[in-house]
């Protein structure tokens, strides 16, 4: 079996501990102790065989207390070893899974957002726990077992040989067949373990959106499709989940059948040698424990070869998500030159974004000044979102270039670019925690007073008053208590926290009502004064007074200007204007 595959897995497994910090002293120090163990519980057979052809046979009545004292002690000393090699693989099997997340996750914070958009949580919950438990159990308990196994049954070979060698000849003959048994499962194995992983990522996905989706499942009535939806995708799960199971169950009681068969015919070429005098009784059941632990670590590792294919995916999938490529300023090709000056000058030239074969940004050229307010108008889908993703660095550019302050984008760092620039999105996330920690992280290292300032200026006094502990009142995961209009004040407050050199707004007073937008939005332009600010949004009464506007449509900017230019050049930009203002008076129209 298993020799290839076991060592392709073991080999994968090396090549993933260059991504993870292993304590070799502390790893070297179980497998001693595993050793150790196995070599004084190995050696139990063998007195045992002493204590019935010396003391049971012989009549040596004054060596029973020897034997049975040295038994004992090997016991003891078994035992006590056993102890601490669990408690070392259980300290170093958390410690490497834990090592493995973290690695996983930073580089999760490296890739383009456009592939976690993409993949969903689904994905990445999976690889964080499924899969890095997978590892964890491979590393710490599959490997052990094989090892463990592996050195029981060529100390055993070593002991049956030593006793009788026609015996030893019969059990090196029997490990090629015991090993080939697998070998006739290993492909539809690994293709069932393949399909249970990626349809158990499916059902996590699913129940993911799920439980997002319970608003609209409700209120659209959708709880018959949900469950026929269900009912699909765990029928599919259920399918492949049995057919995995099956050929691992078959191949494991393939191998105990062959086993059994061994087994009879060593009773009976070992009782004729005891009846002829060539091996005695003490000797005979030695050797058929020894024959025991000799195959018997065999039958244990086709057990453990279903596991090994599942880790073994697992482990092919983690190796491939961290060898996925790195958005640009996250490279360590990155100069990661210090961010210049207080204010700075963005600027893209013929820059083009495709995603997945799309083009979404075509040939876009822009200018935005040091202190400059610039707005970005235009229909869903223009290219706007695209456009600001594009200058955080959250999505791969196909060519172009993105300069700021004059610097090419790809010379600063992740952490340059995160320090100076804050991007505020439409639907921004909540953590678990308080409304203070929810604001604190957009500066860790602010004062109270420092939070409760931004607080204020986002105008979320009225909502911290109906609140009883106010800032210290916990809110849960999103912040599903709390209005979307709270939610985006909560993290404009966030933003201003920062204080930016550059704030990135897209679409962030999207869900307040409009006294409160144009007060929010006076606070954020009083505060960015002499900083740079860009606003992407619908309503285009508060970007009136931009001191640059663009106007987007299907992945080009049409035009630029003031408001005063455009609305007499740009009937693109015309249009957006009336219309807006017709909604406006029909609305006045409908409360009169």
């Amino acid at each position: 079996m298993q020799g290839g595959t076991a060592m392709q897995s073991i080999k994968l497994f090396m090549r993933l501990t260059t991504y993870i910090n292993v304590n070799w002293r502390l790893t070297s120090l179980a497998y001693l102790c595993t050793i150790l163990s196995l070599s004084l519980n190995l050696a139990q057979p063998y007195l045992f065989s002493y204590l019935i052809d010396e003391v049971l046979i012989g009549g040596h009545r004054e060596k029973l207390a020897f034997i049975l004292s040295l038994s004992a002690s090997f016991a003891l000393g078994s035992v006590l070893l056993t102890i601490i090699r669990a408690g070392l693989f259980r300290y170093l099997g958390i410690r490497h899974m834990l090592g493995l997340r973290d690695v996983l996750l930073a580089h999760i914070r490296k890739i383009p957002m456009a592939e976690i958009e993409k993949n969903g949580a689904g994905k990445f919950s999976s690889l964080l726990g499924w899969d890095t438990a997978s590892m964890g159990n491979f590393l710490n308990h599959i490997v052990v077992e094989m090892i463990t196994q592996w050195f029981t049954m060529l100390f055993a070979i070593a002991m049956i040989f030593y006793m009788d060698v026609r015996l030893g000849w019969i059990t090196l003959a029997s490990i090629p067949v015991l090993l080939a048994i697998p070998r006739l499962f290993i492909k539809p194995m690994k293709k069932y373990a393949a399909g249970v992983r990626s349809h158990n990522e499916e059902v996590g996905t699913y129940l993911y959106e799920s439980i997002q989706g319970s608003k609209e499942i409700r209120a659209y009535g959708l709880e018959g499709w949900e469950r026929q939806r269900n009912q699909s995708m765990y029928k599919n799960l259920v399918s492949v989940s049995t057919k995995e199971t099956l050929y691992r169950v078959i191949s494991g009681q393939t191998g105990t059948f062959a086993f059994s068969l061994i087994l009879i015919a060593v009773y009976s070429l070992g009782s004729g040698q005891v009846l002829s005098g060539a091996l005695s009784v003490g000797m005979l059941v030695a050797a058929v424990q020894y024959l025991n632990n000799a195959l018997q670590p065999i039958q244990v590792m086709n057990h453990f070869f279903g596991e090994m294919q599942q880790s073994e995916v697992a482990m092919n999938r983690i190796e491939q998500f961290l060898e996925t490529p790195v958005e640009k300023a996250a490279r360590e090709t990155a100069m990661g030159v210090p961010f210049p000056g207080e204010s700075s000058e963005i600027s893209c030239t013929e820059l083009n974004v495709s995603y997945e074969g799309t083009h979404i940004l075509k040939g876009v050229d822009i200018t935005v000044q040091p202190g400059q307010v610039a707005a970005f108008v235009g229909q869903s889908g223009s290219g706007k979102s695209t456009l600001f993703k594009s200058l955080v660095g959250f999505m791969e550019t196909e060519s172009g270039t993105i300069r700021i302050r004059n610097l090419p984008q790809e010379q600063l760092s992740r952490n340059e670019l995160t320090k100076h620039m804050a991007i505020l999105f439409q639907d921004s996330y909540l953590f678990s925690g308080t409304l203070y920690d929810n604001i604190a992280i957009g500066r860790l290292d602010a004062t109270e007073e420092d939070v409760k300032e931004a607080a204020r200026l986002a105008n979320l006094q009225p909502l911290l008053d109906s609140m009883p502990n106010g800032l210290q009142t916990v809110v849960d995961h999103q912040g599903f208590q709390l209005s979307g209009g709270q939610r985006q004040r909560i993290a404009i407050a966030r933003a201003l926290l920062k204080r930016p050199n550059i704030l990135i707004l897209d679409e962030p007073t999207s869900a307040l009502d409009r006294e409160t937008e144009e007060q929010v939005m006076h606070t954020i332009k009083q505060s960015m004064k002499g900083k740079t600010l860009l606003i992407s949004t619908h309503r285009l009464d508060i970007i009136r007074n931009a001191d640059i506007i663009y106007v987007m449509d299907q992945g080009i900017v049409l035009d630029s200007g003031t408001h005063d230019q455009l609305i007499g050049r740009c009937r693109k930009y015309a249009a957006l204007v009336a219309g807006q203002e017709h909604e406006q008076e029909r609305m006045l129209e409908k409360i009169g």
